[in-house]
């Protein structure tokens, strides 16, 4: 059996606060190491339009992210992409594209891939510059990453 190809995105603006997210998860996964193999890590910061022809190669997308009004603020959720792309078109961004849009745009563009699509996200109620991410959060995004990983 071929073995399955993941790709963890780190997403959103390391340098605004609760937006850091996405990065710092990457982060605390490349310092822990030992990934299962076949895992990929991309950080996109914000822009995530540039990435969407790489999901192709890949059996398994996560999309890691913070995510307002999606969950009790200070918790991170894994929404499977049923869940995420029912969610309104005019859902705030700080990005270049929503992971919202992007992955509507993807299964425009590829109907018929069969790459499967996760989003992790830190539930925050607004991004602000300055105001720290708790290390809960990031510790808490590196276990449910790795959940869905070892979960195959």
């Amino acid at each position: 059996m071929a073995q399955l190809k993941r790709l963890v995105v780190g997403l959103g603006n390391p340098l605004a606060g609760s937006d850091a997210f996405g990065s710092a998860v990457l982060v605390r996964l490349r310092e822990r190491g030992a990934l299962p193999a076949g895992v990929a890590l991309l950080d996109a910061h914000t822009d995530l339009l540039g990435q969407i022809d790489t999901f192709l190669a890949y059996d398994d997308v996560v999309l890691v992210d913070a995510v307002m009004g999606a969950g009790r603020a200070g918790n991170v959720a894994v929404f499977d992409e049923r869940t995420f792309s029912s969610w309104p078109d005019s859902a705030a961004s700080c990005h270049h594209l929503s992971p919202l849009l992007a992955v509507k745009l993807f299964r425009t563009l590829y109907p018929q891939a069969p790459t499967r699509l996760a989003l992790v996200g830190f539930c925050t109620e607004e991004v602000t510059v300055g105001q720290g991410l708790p290390e809960t959060a990031v510790t808490s995004g590196v276990e449910a990453i790795t959940r869905l990983l070892l979960a195959g």
